[in-house]
C-alpha cells in the first residue's frame, strides 16, 4: 500500500501541496501533459516550477499566472497564489491589491453580489466548475477527487456567507487559478498512486487578511468551517501570517484518511518539499510530503506504531496542572464542571511537590477543539498559574447505549463497547441509574449491577 504523510507544521496551500507532490517524484512532463487536458483555454494560464530554498531547505515552488497577469506582471513576477503571506513585520501590508486583481479573496473564492459586479468580471458557479472537470480528458479518479475538493470548498464558503453551496461563485481569474491548483493536485495525487493519506495537525496563524469582502481575521472563516466539518486537529503557533489557506484546507480535509503524527512506514521511498511565497528567515515555509510503503493500513495504527483493524485511533489533547493550595472540595467541583464543558475524562493523582508539600496532579483529556476553552477554565477557576498541553493518540472502542428495565419498570442504561466489526467487547450498567434503583428498592448496589447485566445478556 502506497502511503502519503503530509507534514504541514508551517502551513499548507494549493501551490505548496503541488510543490510537495513534484518534489516527491511526480513526473513533471507527464503532469504538465495532463494539465493540458483540463477543459480550459491553453492561453488562459501559465504554470512555472522553480527550485527555491526556504530557510536553507531545497523546495519546489509552483506558480500559476492567469492571462491578465502575463502582460501586467511579467516584469515583477508577482504570483497571485492563494498562499500569499502577510509580512509579519508590516501589520498593514496586505496580500494583494484587491481592486487591481479583480477582487480575488484569500481563497480565490467570492460571493457574487451586485456590489461586486464589475463590468470586466465574470464568475463561475460550482456547477460550471464541475462541468469543466467532467469535460476534462483526465482520469476518473482525478475527476472525482477534484470535484470532491471543490464541493467541500463551496460548502464551507456557503456556510460562512449563509448561502447554499451551489450559489457560491468563483471569480473568473481566481477560478482558473483554483482549478489548476485543485485539479492539478488531483492529477498528481492519482499519478503518484497514493492509496492512503495521513495529515499532521494543522497550524492556523494569526493576524488579518484583506479579501474581496473586507478585512477578515486569520485563519479565514472558510478554513475554520472546513476544519470543523472534518474534525481536523490543529496546533497552536504564534506566526503572524496566514498559514493555512481555504484551498489548502479543502484539499487536506478531503484526502485525509486520518490525522496525527508520522505513522509506522515499512519503507520510505521519497520526500518532497513544496514552498510558499513567504520566505521568513527563522523557519522554513514549506509543506513536506513523505511517501512510503506499508503492508497494513496506517490509518488504524495505534500510538505505539502497532496496527489494528479492530479499533479506531483518534487524536486527543492532554491538559495537566499541579496544584498544592486547592481544597479537595474545589478539586472535585472543578472535575465535575470540566466534564460538563466537554472534557472526555478527568482524574487526580497525588504527588509530592517542591519543598516537600503534598499536592495533586489534575489531568484532563479532551478533543482538540475543546482544549483552549478548558485551559482557560483551569486558569480562571483554580489557583494554577499554568497549564501544560500536548496532543497524543488513543486507541478506542466504539460506544453506544442501550436501556433495559428491571422489575418496576425502572430504566437502567447499559454502556456497550464494541470493535469496528460490531463485536461487543464489554458492557457496564450506568452507576447513577443503578444507585437510584438501589435507593428505591433497598437492594444492594452490587445486586442491581448483576441483575442489570443478566437482563442485558438475555436481551
Amino acid at each position: 500500500m502506497k502511503i502519503a504523510y503530509f507534514d504541514c507544521q508551517f502551513g499548507a496551500a494549493g501551490d505548496m501541496l503541488l510543490g510537495a507532490l513534484i518534489g516527491a517524484g511526480l513526473p513533471i512532463e507527464l503532469w504538465l501533459a495532463q494539465l493540458k487536458k483540463i477543459a480550459l483555454p491553453q492561453e488562459s494560464y501559465k504554470v512555472s516550477i522553480e527550485d527555491v530554498t526556504r530557510c536553507t531547505i531545497a523546495s519546489k515552488k509552483v506558480s500559476v499566472l492567469v492571462a491578465h497577469e502575463h502582460a501586467y506582471l511579467a516584469a515583477e513576477r508577482i504570483s497571485t497564489r492563494v498562499h500569499f503571506h502577510q509580512d509579519p513585520h508590516h501589520a498593514n501590508h496586505h496580500h494583494i491589491d484587491e481592486h487591481l486583481h479583480h477582487e480575488r479573496s484569500a481563497s480565490a473564492v467570492g460571493i457574487t453580489t451586485a456590489s461586486h459586479d464589475h463590468d470586466s468580471m465574470q464568475a463561475r458557479g460550482l456547477s460550471e466548475i464541475t462541468q469543466i472537470i467532467d469535460e476534462s480528458n483526465i482520469s476518473i479518479k482525478a475527476k472525482t477527487l477534484a470535484s470532491s475538493i471543490f464541493y467541500r470548498l463551496a460548502q464551507a464558503e456557503g456556510k460562512v456567507h449563509g448561502i447554499p453551496a451551489d450559489q457560491v461563485h468563483f471569480h473568473e481569474v481566481g477560478a482558473i487559478d483554483a482549478i489548476i491548483d485543485i485539479v492539478g493536485f488531483a492529477i498528481g495525487y492519482d499519478l503518484l498512486g497514493i492509496e492512503k493519506s495521513i495529515v499532521s495537525p494543522l497550524p492556523l496563524g494569526n493576524g488579518i487578511v484583506k479579501t474581496a469582502h473586507g478585512i477578515f481575521p486569520l485563519p479565514p472563516p472558510a478554513v475554520i468551517a472546513l476544519l470543523t466539518e472534518s474534525s481536523a486537529p490543529t496546533r497552536q503557533v504564534d506566526y503572524q501570517h496566514e498559514c493555512l489557506t481555504p484551498t489548502g484546507a479543502a484539499i487536506l480535509t478531503t484526502i485525509a484518511d486520518s490525522w496525527g503524527s508520522l505513522p509506522a512506514i515499512e519503507q520510505i521511498n521519497a520526500t518532497g518539499y513544496g514552498a510558499g511565497d513567504y520566505n521568513p528567515h527563522d523557519f522554513p515555509n514549506v509543506c513536506r510530503l513523505i511517501l512510503g510503503e506499508s503492508s497494513k493500513d496506517p490509518s488504524t495504527a495505534s500510538n505505539n506504531g502497532s496496527m489494528t483493524t479492530r479499533f479506531k485511533t483518534e487524536q486527543v489533547v492532554v491538559l495537566e496542572t499541579n496544584l498544592d493550595d486547592l481544597s479537595p472540595q474545589v478539586l472535585s467541583y472543578t472535575c465535575e464542571q470540566l466534564l460538563k464543558l466537554g472534557a472526555l475524562d478527568t482524574f487526580i493523582t497525588p504527588c509530592l511537590m517542591k519543598k516537600g508539600r503534598s499536592g495533586h496532579l489534575l489531568t484532563v483529556l479532551c478533543e482538540p477543539a475543546k482544549s483552549d476553552e478548558l485551559q482557560e477554565y483551569l486558569l480562571l477557576q483554580t489557583s494554577t498559574l499554568g497549564v501544560r498541553k500536548y496532543t497524543t493518540e488513543r486507541l478506542s472502542a466504539d460506544r453506544e447505549w442501550q436501556t433495559i428495565k428491571l422489575d418496576g419498570n425502572q430504566p437502567i442504561r447499559i454502556k456497550i463497547a464494541h470493535d469496528l466489526n460490531g463485536n461487543i467487547i464489554h458492557a457496564q450498567p450506568e452507576y447513577e441509574d443503578c444507585a437510584v434503583y438501589a435507593q428505591v428498592t433497598g437492594l444492594p448496589l452490587q445486586e442491581i449491577f448483576e441483575q442489570a447485566l443478566t437482563k442485558f445478556r438475555h436481551k
